[in-house]
């Protein structure tokens, strides 16, 4: 049985995410925070606030946060909730879901490559790693050519998948299941029960075909004069 929504969930999920990005994080109460880098126009670093089922108080005091600093973001994990009044505020990103899967579905061996390809595994510190698929001289495009990669983390027994992505040049040859399996072999190695991320529209049909099941909507909020481009928490990076 997986997990039902709530903040601690949405913490842990936070601090995975930001841990697969380098990225630094804050709790502070029911406000979680990731000093996110190149997403405004002008690539710089400014804060993002993520709420789960925001109360009245909460919400109200985010909005303000970020309506006084355009740049900072408001991300909302649940129902979209009505922007408080005299607050104004705008959505940025919709589309994105929180999604949940049993880890103990997963298979603890790495999966095989096909000769076609290779994988090369980087351990990071603390506790999450990146899988590269890479072409061989098998393939028909040659070797040497990044195929598909993604990221996890292992966070208080949930693995963290992050920044999924394949080439289009190698896309509809199994890569993104591939790299997802490789991922939750390696989380494997900790004492992980259950695998998060969020996905965008067009990954939740994969994520869905793995097993993986929509927990909560995902969006984003930013101030009326805020010019960040569809801040999503699924891009390749």
């Amino acid at each position: 049985m997986t997990s039902a929504l709530n903040d601690a969930l949405v913490s842990t999920w936070v601090t995975g995410w930001s841990r697969c990005r380098n990225y630094d994080v804050q709790h502070d109460g029911v406000v979680h925070a990731s000093l996110r880098s190149g997403v405004q126009a002008g690539d710089g670093q400014d804060w993002e606030y993520v709420l789960a089922h925001p109360d009245e108080t909460a919400l109200e005091a985010v909005s303000a946060e970020v309506q006084n600093h355009p740049g900072r973001l408001l991300t909302v994990v649940g129902p979209p909730p009505t922007v408080p009044a005299g607050i104004p505020l705008k959505a940025l990103s919709t589309g994105e879901k929180l999604m949940v899967v049993d880890m103990g579905g997963q298979d603890v061996e790495a999966p095989i490559v096909p000769e076609e390809f290779e994988a090369t595994v980087e351990r990071k510190d603390p506790d999450w790693f990146l899988v590269t698929i890479i072409s061989t001289e098998e393939h028909p495009q040659g070797e040497g050519s990044v195929a598909a990669r993604g990221r996890v983390a292992a966070v208080e027994g949930y693995a963290v998948f992050d920044r999924i992505w394949t080439s289009p040049d190698f896309r509809r040859q199994g890569l993104g299941s591939l790299v997802m399996r490789y991922l939750a072999s390696l989380a494997l190695e900790h004492d992980v029960e259950e695998g998060l991320l969020v996905a965008s529209a067009d990954g939740q049909a994969l994520y869905g075909h793995l097993g993986w099941t929509e927990l909560a909507d995902v969006t984003v909020y930013g101030a009326l004069e805020d010019d960040t481009e569809n801040p999503s928490h699924s891009d390749a990076g």
